[in-house]
């Protein structure tokens, strides 16, 4: 007389399904990795600040990490950091060191990929926009 395992893969597959089966096929469905499109276009941000602003005199970029750039200018005060922050997905961009400068204000605001734009977060301006409005802090004489 042979009985069979109920361990054994054969015996497994005689016993009926659980309401645990349905998980598995819903897993796949709903938890599939999607695409990441926002690390490359944040590289791709980044990539066009640094061209775009190559050959402007006295500018300091410095690369702080693989995620973060500083802006400034050599000889004068203020820098500009923009940061890719992938656990958010979203880029951060701070300023400081710029005299006058209220208290009060927030330092950094965030931006987030919008379609291919990268918009802040509040609604109230794009991330390029407020770069050129940031580096022209550090070089009023092109305001």
């Amino acid at each position: 007389m042979t009985s069979k395992d109920p361990a054994s893969p054969d015996g497994a597959a005689e016993l009926p399904p659980t309401a645990l089966a349905d998980l598995v096929a819903a897993a796949k469905e709903k938890m599939h990795p999607e695409p990441d499109r926002h690390g490359p276009a944040a590289t791709r941000a980044m990539a066009a600040v640094v061209r775009d602003l190559k050959g402007l005199p006295e500018l300091s970029v410095s690369r702080e990490s693989a995620t973060r750039l500083r802006l400034g200018r050599r000889g004068k005060v203020g820098f500009v950091v923009i940061e890719y922050q992938p656990k958010i997905l979203a880029i951060e961009v701070s300023v400081g060191g710029f005299s006058g400068e209220d208290p009060t204000a927030p330092k950094s605001h965030r931006y987030t990929l919008q379609g291919e734009e990268w918009a802040r977060l509040d609604g109230a301006g794009d991330l390029f926009g407020e770069l050129r409005a940031h580096l022209l802090r550090i070089y009023p004489e092109l305001a």
